[in-house]
Formats: C-alpha cells, structure tokens, sequence
C-alpha cells in the first residue's frame, strides 16, 4: 500500500491563516447584515407610522364635501383633501389612499391599494394605527393604516412605502463586506506564504544543524537564530543543549581518562608487587619476610582501588538521579555512628578526633545514608591531611535556624585560588600533604548536599580546613517537637 500523502508545515499554515480570515469575515458579515437590515426596516416603518400619526390630525377637519368627489370628465377633489394628501405624500415619500368605511377608494394614489384593504378594516375595527411588513410583487414594503375621525365618519389613511433604499443600503454593506473578504483571503495567503516559507526556511537549517550533530558529534557549531519569536527561542535552546552537550562530552572523556589513569596507577603497582612475590617465592630458599612485605603493600593497594569503585559507584547513582529518602534525621547521633568506624583508624596512626555536640536534638530533613557518606568524606579527608596527634574536630550544632555539621583539622590548609577546584571531580589541592585521594569526596560530598537541599562549603582555609555542611531544618510534627 502506498502511503498516504501528508500535507506539510506550509500549506497547513496558509490553509489556516486563509480560512481564519474568511471565516472571520463571514461571521462579520452574518453577525451585522441580517440585524442592519430588520434594524432599517423597523426605523423605516417606525418613522412611517410617527409621519402619518403627526399628520393624519389636519384631516379631521374634512367635511363631507371634502370627501367626494365632484362630477366632471376627470375625478376632482376639494382643494382642501389634495393639498393634505400633497404633503402627506411629500413628507413621507409613501403612496397614499384614503378609504371610507365601506373601504371604497376616496382619494387613491396607489394602483394596488386592494393589498392593503386588510390592513384598513382592522384599523376601522380597532380604532388604532396598523402596521406591518408586506411583499408585493417581490417587493418589500413598509404599510401603515391610519384611521381619522372626520365630520362625515371614519376614513382610513393608508399607505405603503417600499423598502428598497434599505435594501440597497444592505447590499451595499454586503458587497463591502465581500470586498473585504476578496482583500482579506488574498492578504493572508500572501502573508501566509511568506511566514511559512521563512519559518520553514529556519526550521529546515535546525533540522540540518541536528542532522549534522547526530552525524559528527556535539562538537559541530551551531548558529543562534537572533530572531526574537519560538523559532529562535527553540533554536537558542538548542544551542544551549548542543554547548551542555559539549561539555558533557568533554567532561565524559576528562572522567574516563582520569579513572583510567587512577586505576592504572595502584593496578601497576599491584602488578609490580605480585612480580616480585613470585621472585621472592622463586628463590632458595624463598624470602618469606620480603612477600610479606609486598603483600601488605598489595593490601593497601586494593584497598585504594576499592575507595576508588566505590567513589565511581557513588558519582554514577548521582549522575543517574536515583531519588534519594527525606526524613527526619538527627545529626548528633547520626554523627557518633560515623565517627565510631574511625576508631581504629585513628588509634593506629596515634590520632585525635573530637566530637561537640549540640545539648539539644539537632533535626535535619535529609537522607541519612547521604549525610552519613559526607560525614565519612570530611573527616576521612581530615584524618588524613592531619599530622599526628593533631586534634579533628566534628561539630553539629545550629547556624542561622539551620542544622549544620562542622569538620575541621589542623593540615596545611588549602590556598585561596583553590577553594572550589577541591570540589570539582578528580581534582586535589597541591598542599595535599600525607597521603593523596582521588579527588572525588569533596565533588561527591557537594552533589549529595545539593540533592537534599543542603550545600557544603569551606569556611575557613589556613592553616588548617574547616568544611560547612548545612541541611534544611526538619518539620516540628516530624520530630515530635512541641
């Protein structure tokens, strides 16, 4: 089967913008020219009936004699009766009868008067003006009947005016409104086909650029659009996500060259310790005192690599946004548990490590196992940038109504210039001192306080470091505070 055609962007574009226009248009032309018409009729008539009402008073001074008509070759009338229909039939424009009340024609003017025979018997039977709307002959027309008390009886003043100029009026609305439309249907499709054609023209050179950088990398430039509508927004964000893109391209190959070269270094020397056991095991008699020494060191070297995976494991949950918990979480306790794994740690290498806490609860709305890790990342970092028998200091306390944790130690400090490269990944101060990390505590430490709304920051750099953990304050009903 073949598929079936889709019609594009531009053509749905001018279609809409035309068909907007004409429909608008038509809507207009319905919404005024039925109601201007009955609106004209109606003054039209309303007019007819106030003229003859105003007038139809002189005529009640007609006497009998007025009223017939006098004997010769021609109808004549009295002077009197001619000169009020005159200018009845002046003011008014109208054709003009006057009827007794047998509806015979007493002066008649108006050659299809019988039509409105109707209308003047109602008006003798009621003794009020009749109005109405008529078509005689496909044409419509105003009618009014008067009736007039005059010496002699009742006589009926009936006339008709056709409605024609109200018409003309209409259409001339209408053919206006038509204009308009012809106007308005070619304007759109003009503008329509030129707003398609460079919206498309713009729209064409993105999919390209997209193409390009689906093709050739992030790395491929990309044009900002200056113009200030949704186009050049979408093509700006664009932009915005290929230069993101970019940088997360660079950042991904900076992070795989680096993990590598850090695996490759204790992987090397684990390589080189494991040669020489089998040297020394080779010998006769084998030097025993020599691979136990090079077991330790391999001992460590493992350990180092497990730090290692389990940092790149830590940045790739981060990097993924696994959600973290948010709870209720007391710093002071939670503090004690960390320290307690330093223990041995601190006993062996002669060591000091103090713990304040606050003689309050400190509650923090956190994740426990998050603010556990950056617990154990600070004063990991601390112990091993301390000399011996330094003292490192852990205080939980409040600051500004926020729980805090507070680490500091008396190492060589970090230099001004490097006060946010420590926090960046596989990045070390170069007053390292003692033993030497990763690079990845500090940056994964700052990422997991951000998660849980928190920041962690450096106070104060030296001598000696002091790092600022801060945390939002948990909700009263949460920790069964008052």
């Amino acid at each position: 089967m073949r598929p079936r055609a889709v019609l594009g962007l531009r053509p749905r574009l001018v279609a809409a913008l035309v068909l907007t226009g004409a429909v608008t248009i038509g809507v207009a032309a319905l919404a005024v020219l039925g109601p201007l018409e009955r609106k004209l009729n109606r003054e039209e008539l309303t007019t007819l009936t106030s003229d003859a009402t105003g007038i139809s008073g002189s005529f009640n001074d007609l006497t009998k004699r007025d009223l017939q008509q006098r004997p010769s070759p021609q109808p004549r009338f009295s002077p009197k009766l001619l000169r009020l229909v005159r200018q009845l039939r002046r003011r008014t424009q109208a054709r003009v009868v006057i009827v007794d009340m047998s509806l015979k024609p007493v002066v008649n003017f108006d050659p299809d008067v019988r039509d409105s025979f109707d209308d003047a018997r109602t008006a003798l039977r009621t003794r009020h003006v009749v109005s109405s709307f008529a078509n005689t002959s496909g044409t419509h027309e105003a009618r009014v009947a008067v009736p007039v008390h005059t010496d002699s009886g009742w006589i009926v003043v009936l006339m008709r005016k056709s409605l024609a100029a109200e018409r003309a009026a209409v259409n001339t609305v209408r053919n206006a409104f038509l204009t308009a439309a012809l106007v308005g249907v070619a304007v759109a499709l003009a503008l329509g086909i030129g707003l398609a054609t460079g919206l498309l023209r713009r729209l064409q050179r993105l999919r390209e650029t997209a193409l390009r950088i689906a093709e050739r990398g992030p790395a491929v430039e990309v044009q900002a659009d200056p113009a200030r509508d949704e186009v050049g927004d979408l093509t700006r964000a664009f932009v915005t996500m290929q230069e993101r893109l970019r940088h997360q391209e660079e950042a991904r190959r900076t992070f795989v060259a680096t993990a590598s070269h850090e695996l490759r270094t204790p992987l090397t020397s684990l390589q080189g310790m494991l040669e020489l056991i089998e040297e020394g095991l080779q010998q006769e008699p084998p030097d025993r005192r020599d691979a136990l020494e090079q077991v330790e060191r391999a001992r460590g070297q493992t350990q180092r690599l497990g730090r290692l995976a389990a940092d790149l494991l830590d940045l790739s949950r981060l990097d993924a946004d696994i959600e973290m918990r948010t709870e209720a979480v007391e710093l002071s306790e939670l503090c004690r548990a960390s320290l307690a794994e330093f223990e041995v740690r601190v006993r062996e290498r002669h060591q000091a490590l103090r713990f304040d806490g606050s003689p309050d609860p400190c509650w923090a709305f956190a994740d426990p196992n998050g603010v556990a890790r950056i617990v154990r990342i600070l004063v990991d970092n601390a112990l091993r940038f301390s000399p011996p028998d330094a003292p490192v200091v852990v205080v939980v306390g409040n600051e500004e109504s926020e729980p805090t944790v507070t680490v500091t130690d008396s190492g060589p400090g970090v230099p001004i210039e490097e006060h946010e490269l420590i926090f960046e990944r596989f990045k070390r101060g170069r007053s390292t001192g003692g033993e030497s990390g990763f690079g990845l505590g500090l940056a994964i430490g700052r990422e997991l306080a951000r998660r849980m709304g928190g920041t962690l920051e450096l106070r104060h750099a030296g001598p000696g470091a002091s790092f600022v953990l801060r945390l939002p304050r948990a909700p009263a009903d949460q920790t069964g505070a008052e």
